[in-house]
């Protein structure tokens, strides 16, 4: 027979989003009168007080206790994880005379609650190249920085389903097509948010073709150079019907923003996030950085499809966006440059000159022509590059939007 405990862990599963249910569940613990479980119900309940107000929780006394009680109780709390998904158990050394020996003399093979760790003031569990974050009291974060398999460990992807309420999943490493469908499964029909540091387009056809992630609310990828394919791919996606907010951490050309004004079909899109420049060569911040050092030191070089735009060449970029039926229901949108700074920017004034590089800014006409294109009685937020913007169009929106602009 199901007890109410067990009855409403199943509910949090079914319903991750539900922070309510946690609240039901961490009430029900109290009510066993077992100082273990009353332990559990304090950090439910004060990781979700923290999730409720993240500003000003950090101060309240629950919220201190966090790291205090995940630090002394997750090895008991992943346990069960553990034992629903497949894994080994976190070892636990054994207190007869002869392993206290062994461990005093350091020949203990396996340290305690092996093969996971846990960094301190930290509520993530660690498994090789994958962390698995503890968020409203429950592991419902996984984040892979690789997938190298672990010695003498199976691999937990495919029954995360009846283990943890999985709502975000996020991927540090360029993630191959075979890795993908390694991960691809029923398990992931409830993921509510899917990150990707650097996505190849044949991965992007083969996530954006997924039946398994309808209740995707938030994507953010960043589509490895001046990939058409991948814009393509998820603007067209008919896999997320649920989507509300798009994130491009890499850096999209001209040519990109325009494939994205004209093929987004997501019609419940809210949020708009997404930075503009010359793309990377390569994934990631640093390397993106790279790419600028690149740039600097080989002018002569080409590189297909990532040749250096001026910021002025987004002008038709943002005219298309204004034109696009689906930008006039966003209520947030922002858009950033990463504009070099420090040794970068010293050789961009050198290589380029300073005046030439302050003059060139984006259009005022396709600036307004953006933001008149967006609803003013639903706009809550927009954000642009304030440096490559010219200064009368500031003074101009932030007289007409108030609070509601900001210049990046």
């Amino acid at each position: 027979m199901v007890t109410t405990l067990e009855a409403l862990h199943q509910a949090i599963i079914a319903s991750p989003e539900d922070r309510t249910v946690r609240l039901v569940y961490a009430d029900a613990l109290d009510e066993t009168g077992d100082t273990v479980d009353a332990t559990r119900a304090e950090f439910i309940r004060a990781q979700i007080n923290q999730e409720a107000a993240p500003v000003a929780m950090p101060f309240h006394s629950s919220v201190r206790r966090i790291p205090e009680l995940f630090e002394e109780h997750w090895p008991r709390w992943w346990r069960p994880v553990c034992e629903a998904a497949g894994l080994p158990l976190p070892y636990v050394p054994r207190r007869r005379l002869r392993d206290r020996i062994v461990r005093a003399v350091g020949r203990e093979l396996k340290p305690a609650n092996w093969p996971y760790l846990h960094t301190e003031h930290d509520t993530s569990v660690h498994l090789g190249g994958m962390s698995i974050r503890f968020v409203a009291g429950f592991p419902e974060e996984v984040r892979f920085l690789n997938m190298d398999p672990v010695e003498n460990v199976p691999e937990l992807v495919h029954r995360w389903g009846d283990a943890m309420p999985l709502v975000r999943l996020a991927f540090s490493f360029t993630v191959e097509p075979v890795q993908w469908e390694r991960i691809h499964g029923p398990h992931l029909e409830r993921l509510s948010e899917l990150t990707f540091d650097s996505l190849l387009s044949n991965t992007a056809m083969l996530v954006t073709g997924s039946e398994h992630l309808t209740a995707l609310t938030k994507l953010t990828v960043n589509p490895l150079g001046a990939n058409a394919d991948t814009i393509r791919f998820l603007a067209t996606s008919r896999a997320w019907p649920k989507l509300r907010s798009l994130h491009f951490t890499g850096r999209l050309n001209p040519d990109a923003v325009r494939d994205l004004a004209a093929n987004c079909i997501h019609e419940h899109l809210e949020e708009l996030d997404m930075m503009i420049g010359t793309p990377g060569l390569f994934g990631g911040a640093v390397a993106q950085a790279l790419t600028d050092v690149i740039r600097l030191f080989t002018q002569s070089v080409t590189f297909p499809g990532t040749a250096v735009v001026q910021w002025a060449d987004f002008g038709p970029a943002f005219e298309a966006l204004a034109a696009a039926p689906w930008v006039k229901k966003l209520r947030r949108l922002r858009i950033s440059c990463d504009s070099p700074t420090g040794i970068l920017g010293l050789l961009g004034e050198r290589l380029y000159g300073s005046a030439e590089r302050a003059a060139d800014l984006i259009p005022d006409a396709a600036v307004y022509s953006l933001v008149n294109a967006m609803n003013p009685d639903t706009l809550e937020r927009l954000t642009l590059p304030g440096a490559i913007i010219g200064p009368s169009v500031r003074e101009e929106l932030m007289s007409r939007l108030g609070t509601r602009v900001a210049f990046g």
